[in-house]
């Protein structure tokens, strides 16, 4: 150990810290000699073992919990739900646009010569009938469903049929056949008797029958009406049974079929061709 200069600054406190190292070297030597006689050798020995697994095994527990730990974190991050975050729809909902409603009107010629307006109405592409414009020499009738349109000229009675697509298709019943095989042409009959009713207030008793008022199956001057049908698709015309009177008049359209007013009672006719209460 280096003795401090005595012309230094500091020489009064190196001596004493020297002095303090020299008194440390020589007691620490012989606190130890009196431990190490006092103290079974063997048992200090077992004891620092001891200690050292104690330490170890702390230290294994330490790492075991660790490792567990570290499981436990990854099972639960491996079973948290995964939060989708919803996506914004920047784009903006497409209205739609409501549909254009116009009026239209197209002519029709019929075979008397006289020139009819029908009207319909124009929803986007849906195409409506709406009536007919000054119908006063001519009865007519719509179906249910708005597309098609039954007219009958109060000239000749004859029956037209036209849906809005404008296509056009004669009805009309030109002869009739007795039970005694005699035929009788409509025109050379009106010709005859302009007041005979062929086949006169044309009524739709569903889309595809159209129910009319007759004096036929008779030529005579009894003015019996009866009721008779054609069918749109076969344009077959038979006669309702039993209906007749000396006034009818059609009315609406109900569950039971087309609603007819026979001298102040009511019937139903149906597209079958019956009469029914």
């Amino acid at each position: 150990m280096r003795k401090p200069s005595m012309f230094s600054k500091d020489y009064k406190k190196e001596i004493k810290k020297r002095k303090m190292k020299i008194a440390l070297l020589i007691i620490l030597p012989i606190i130890g000699l009196i431990i190490l006689l006092t103290t079974d050798l063997n048992g200090l020995k077992n004891k620092g073992i001891s200690i050292t697994k104690g330490i170890n095994s702390i230290l294994l527990n330490k790492s075991k919990d660790d490792k567990k730990d570290k499981e436990v974190n990854t099972v639960e991050v491996k079973n948290k739900p995964e939060v989708v975050k919803p996506q914004t729809n920047t784009t903006k909902p497409k209205v739609p646009k409501a549909a254009v409603v116009k009026n239209g009107n197209f002519d029709v010629s019929l075979s008397d010569g006289q020139k009819i307006t029908i009207e319909y109405v124009m929803s986007g592409t849906e195409k409506n009938i709406k009536g007919v414009i000054d119908p006063s020499n001519i009865s007519y009738d719509i179906n249910p469903s708005k597309k098609a349109i039954v007219i009958q000229s109060k000239n000749n009675q004859d029956l037209l049929y036209i849906d809005a697509n404008k296509v056009f298709k004669d009805i009309t019943k030109n002869t009739h056949k007795s039970t005694k095989g005699d035929i009788y042409p409509k025109e050379q009959l009106l010709n005859s008797n302009k007041a005979y009713l062929w086949s006169i207030t044309p009524k739709f008793i569903d889309e595809d029958n159209i129910a009319y008022v007759s004096e036929l199956p008779w030529i005579n001057d009894k003015k019996v009406q009866y009721i008779w049908k054609v069918n749109l698709k076969s344009n077959v015309h038979m006669q309702v049974k039993p209906a007749s009177g000396k006034n009818i008049t059609f009315r609406n359209i109900t569950p039971k079929g087309l609603e007819a007013l026979i001298d102040g009672s009511i019937k139903y006719v149906t597209s079958t061709g019956e009469v029914i209460e």
